[in-house]
């Protein structure tokens, strides 16, 4: 788990950061920003090379975040959602780094 806070590192050193809570549960990384005024079209979430791009923009307020992602996450299969002024990302963790569950038989 310590590679999802890895990747964070720059929400905690950022002095404006807009980032209200992250959170991983169910093996799903979740991020939360506060984006009061920008609607769905004013915020752009996209990845490349690993990289998570969180870009949002009106005419007043402007932000960018960048994150390097670990290759613990799946980030082909990040969502994200807009909803009363929160910005929800959600990034799963990739099927084969989930813990396996061994079941034990009784002989």
């Amino acid at each position: 788990m310590n590679n999802a806070w890895n990747l964070m590192d720059e929400v905690f050193n950022h002095p404006q950061r807009e980032t209200r809570n992250m959170k991983v549960e169910d093996d799903i990384l979740t991020m939360e920003f506060d984006v009061p005024g920008l609607s769905k079209k004013d915020i752009n979430v996209k990845v490349e090379d690993s990289i998570l791009f969180i870009e949002g923009d009106n005419e007043r307020r402007t932000f960018n975040k960048r994150y390097s992602v670990s290759e613990d996450w799946d980030v082909a299969k990040t969502s994200a959602s807009v909803k009363d002024g929160v910005l929800t990302v959600s990034i799963p963790k990739v099927e084969e780094k989930k813990a396996k569950v061994i079941e034990v038989s009784v002989k």
